[in-house]
């Protein structure tokens, strides 16, 4: 099983298309802008002077240079370098101490909704919800650029990167035998049939895993070079994307929690990829299909989304994508759960639910496959 498996992982690394594709995908990414690093250091230094716990008195001290930036910039008047930085970090520390405002609110609205609401699946996911804003902790600040990016990193262009790879690296595992008549000797291995597609399927997700591995150990790398590796303790609602989220995570939580959905979420498309393979006798077939699944919501996200025009059926499809457990990033900006027998279940936790089932799923249909041509060859 050992020689199979590393046969198979020979034949996946070998493609040229592969280094091809993944070189420039990174540095498609890679020009995303120069960063000053000493600028930078400059910036970390007036936001340390502000980090730890939001006492009284600093948020009185930056409202004051909030409404002074506020008066000077009314009157047109320009910023130096140091009053730019610090009416920055005010008017940060101001939406965040607002939107911490508007949670206290919706807190006490939920608290009403509870008290009044019969026991059912509406008081069960008002409890919820409760229990989760009541858990976040936005009484700290941080400088949390570098964690910022990394996060970024995943639902821009990460969950791209392993896509695409994924769809050129093992699309073809199963199609190309057939289109060299390997097949043949596929289905008449001595090693057993059984082991040599079981084989196809483990070299599959092990490449999938690396492919993850190193775009995230390069987004790390250059985030940390760039932004330094400071900024972790900072709550989720510290990245404006997630300023609404109702989720009590820090950031290193956070990342922690969608890589892992991305992973399992991308094992469960590879899956996918491989079963296409099996059943198409064309490269291109398996190729173009695997494509179509993972781009037509993809499509219909950024199309459908701009100006608000996504259709209901159109927005059940999406959260319901593979695509998007893969991007992780809109199950995570709001609250959204399922009904599940009167109890309200997360969208993050249906993700990796259906993404593991997705899993087992295709693998099984995979194999059967295979067996049913053995017996027709």
């Amino acid at each position: 099983m050992l020689r199979l498996l590393k046969f198979e992982l020979y034949k996946i690394y070998k493609q040229k298309s592969i280094y091809i594709l993944f070189a420039l995908l990174i540095a498609l990414i890679s020009t995303g802008g120069w960063i000053d690093r000493s600028n930078e250091k400059v910036i970390y230094q007036g936001y340390q002077k502000w980090e730890g716990k939001l006492t009284a008195e600093k948020i009185y001290k930056l409202d004051r240079i909030r409404e002074d930036g506020n008066k000077k910039s009314d009157a047109g008047q320009e910023f130096t370098f140091k009053e730019h930085l610090l009416y920055s970090i005010s008017m940060v520390i101001f939406q965040q101490t607002n939107f911490t405002d508007e949670r206290n609110k919706e807190i006490a609205q939920l608290t009403e909704k509870i008290q009044q609401t019969p026991l059912s699946y509406e008081k069960r996911q008002a409890e919820l919800k409760k229990d989760m804003l009541s858990r976040i902790d936005t009484s700290y600040f941080y400088y949390p650029k570098g964690p910022a990016i990394m996060l970024d990193m995943i639902y821009t262009f990460g969950f791209v990167i392993t896509a695409f790879m994924t769809i050129i690296g093992i699309g073809p595992i199963f199609s190309k035998e057939y289109s060299s008549g390997m097949d043949q000797f596929l289905l008449s291995s001595k090693y057993g049939r059984s082991k040599a597609v079981t084989a196809k399927i483990l070299a599959s997700l092990m490449f999938i895993l690396s492919v993850i591995a190193v775009w995230s150990l390069y987004s790390v790398a250059r985030s940390a070079y760039s932004f330094g590796l400071h900024g972790w303790k900072s709550s989720i609602q510290s990245v404006i994307q997630f300023l609404e989220s109702p989720y009590p995570f820090s950031l290193s939580s956070a990342f922690t929690m969608m890589m892992a959905i991305h992973v399992v979420a991308a094992l469960a498309f590879g899956l996918i990829v491989v079963f296409i393979s099996a059943v198409s006798k064309k490269v291109i077939v398996s190729v173009l299909a695997s494509g179509v699944i993972f781009g037509l919501p993809l499509a219909l996200d950024t199309v459908l989304d701009y100006g608000g025009t996504k259709k209901v059926w159109v927005d059940r499809f999406i959260s319901f994508s593979i695509y998007q457990f893969m991007k992780v990033k809109e199950l995570f900006v709001g609250f959204r759960t399922y009904n599940f027998f009167g109890y309200p279940v997360l969208q993050p936790i249906l993700a990796i639910v259906l993404s593991i089932f997705t899993i087992i799923i295709f693998w099984y249909m995979t194999k059967w496959i295979l067996k049913k041509k053995q017996i027709t060859v």
